[in-house]
């Protein structure tokens, strides 16, 4: 049996985005794919903060269409990685867009904490004082509580 898996190469994405070696997790997953081992979730997670950490968010709408196509849904912590991702690069208005389709696609699940911190974070890093202090408001609407981070 074949012990390379889905596991050990989203061990290796993950590294390698980490690593900042956008070439070899684009390689990696192709050579994923080629062999007929089936991306998860996890993957396409470790895929979607290799392209945050990276700024190559313009990636992302792809991946997603390659879940989308092998039936996987998008999760709390795919979506939190895109704000991540689109807040770094200082794009406020494509973060909300993500926080919005969270709200949309994931009814059982609530932005966490995680989420608000890191909007948060990009709404001080880009002067937008009226949408951290929005963003402070919907913290409380949902009862979660500011952190030391917040």
């Amino acid at each position: 049996r074949d012990q390379v898996n889905a596991v050990i190469f989203g061990s290796v994405l993950k590294g390698y985005g980490r690593a900042r070696c956008m070439e070899r997790v684009m390689s990696v997953f192709e050579e994923m794919l080629s062999r007929g081992i089936e991306p998860s979730v996890a993957t396409y997670n470790a895929m979607v903060d290799a392209c945050a950490r990276n700024g190559q968010m313009e990636k992302v709408p792809e991946l997603l269409k390659g879940m989308k196509a092998r039936k996987l849904e998008p999760n709390l912590i795919t979506y939190s990685t895109m704000i991540k991702g689109f807040c770094q690069r200082g794009d406020m208005p494509a973060a909300f867009n993500v926080l919005e389709d969270l709200k949309k696609d994931l009814p059982d699940s609530k932005p966490d904490e995680v989420v608000f911190n890191t909007l948060l974070d990009g709404c001080a890093q880009s002067g937008l004082a009226a949408e951290g202090e929005w963003l402070l408001r919907e913290m409380q609407a949902q009862d979660i509580q500011p952190s030391n981070y917040t």
